[in-house]
């Protein structure tokens, strides 16, 4: 299979609904695995379609789930499971012909952070790489402090790229499928358009239908009734706070690297969000929420009172429900594509749209707020680039469109 059918429709369009409605309609001639990233959507899909799901306790998930694909039982899992399936797994899915649906967008490829010396060490001594850079793993029976990247080779996905390792979903598991669904939002901006262009996937992009019977899936492009998100979102529009995010580059992954916690700007920054949660009325640990990169958050808490740091989420949260309550919300980023994926989807002359990819990214992490369940929120965005872009796509979709200014 070559084919994936792209289900783009923003947030609370009735995707899942209509995935639902579509296995439950197709069960008797179609075989599904269903993937999700969160947990208790895998039991609403058990309940609703009668579905079995990993859980057991005295073996591995992955054993199980290859256990279920023999047998041919219909299948809800999560991404993380999806991501271990190995060529027994696929072998399995193609000979019992297998329909995928995916949902929310999967991390199709991602640099791996790892030392010069580790790097050295794999590529060098622990596993072999082929012309395209493929790496395979030696020792099949290797349990040492590395295992987690023989896991990745013994799934297909691991790659080195120049001195960087990547983790690239074996373009193989996809294949085995006989169709395959994604449900997602702003397709044009994700890794995963440029994933599907680069191994010749074909693809078409379709949205979300209502009729009398619920939700289902259209055979168009999504035609979004209007929604103004500005009476839900408050973006704080203070020259004061928002002076650091000047700078097109400002709050970008470079732009911490070359500062460090007493810099000026970072003090700024540190600042801005200290007066940002304190100025909201009843704002509290249970209402806030906040993310910068990762390894740069210790530069916006407090060094001696330790103010903010449980509220840190990262950026890259997606599989977890467990913030829809959190109001007062702060996107400390200017999100930018991997310089080194641009890399390698460039060897094949393709490129992703940076504004896109931008706004997809922030919009994910914010609908992990209470945003999620359709409930006001005060949002504080310095960089004055992600702002803008939010601001445009707010103006767009109370127009009833999607689109990238």
């Amino acid at each position: 299979m070559n084919h994936i059918t792209v289900v783009d429709a923003r947030m609370g369009r009735g995707k899942s609904s209509a995935a639902i409605r579509y296995m439950n309609r197709n069960k008797g001639t179609k075989r599904f695995l269903y993937i999700t990233p969160y947990l208790d959507e895998v039991g609403r899909i058990c309940e609703r379609c009668d579905f079995d799901q990993p859980d057991s306790d005295y073996m591995s998930k992955s054993t199980e789930l290859k256990l279920h694909l023999r047998a041919g039982h219909n299948v809800a899992a999560t991404h993380s499971l999806f991501y271990l399936m190995d060529n027994e797994a696929i072998g399995l899915v193609r000979e019992q012909h297998y329909s995928l649906i995916i949902d929310e967008s999967i991390q199709v490829i991602e640099r791996l952070n790892i030392s010069n010396r580790d790097f050295e060490l794999i590529v060098n001594q622990l596993a072999d790489v082929g012309e395209n850079g493929h790496i395979r793993w030696k020792d099949t029976e290797y349990t040492g402090r590395f295992y987690d990247y023989k896991e990745m080779a013994d799934t297909g996905s691991l790659f080195r790229l120049d001195s960087a390792l990547m983790n690239i979903l074996n373009p193989e598991l996809l294949r085995a499928f006989d169709k395959a669904f994604m449900l997602t939002y702003l397709f044009d901006g994700q890794y995963q358009k440029a994933y599907l262009e680069f191994f010749g996937f074909e693809y078409e992009v379709v949205g979300v239908e209502k009729d009398g019977a619920g939700f289902c899936f259209s055979d168009r492009p999504d035609a979004p009734p209007p929604i103004d998100y500005s009476k839900l979102i408050t973006i704080v529009d203070d020259k004061r706070l928002n002076a650091v995010g000047n700078h097109f580059y400002a709050l970008s992954n470079g732009w911490y690297d070359k500062r460090g916690y007493n810099d000026p700007s970072i003090r700024d920054l540190r600042n801005g969000m200290k007066r940002f949660f304190q100025g909201l009325d009843e704002s509290s640990t249970d209402t806030r929420m906040w993310t910068c990169f990762k390894r740069d958050a210790h530069k916006l808490v407090d060094a001696k009172t330790g103010r903010f740091r449980k509220n840190f989420i990262q950026t890259s949260a997606r599989a977890t429900n467990r913030y829809k309550d959190r109001t007062d919300v702060a996107y400390m980023v200017n999100r930018f594509a991997d310089p080194n994926i641009l890399k390698f989807f460039r060897s094949r002359n393709i490129e992703l749209n940076r504004d896109a990819y931008a706004l997809s990214e922030m919009l994910q992490w914010i609908w992990r707020s209470a945003i999620r369940d359709e409930k006001p929120i005060t949002l504080y965005i310095p960089s004055r680039r992600m702002r803008a872009l939010l601001i445009d796509w707010i103006n767009e979709t109370s127009k009833g469109e999607d689109t990238v200014a």
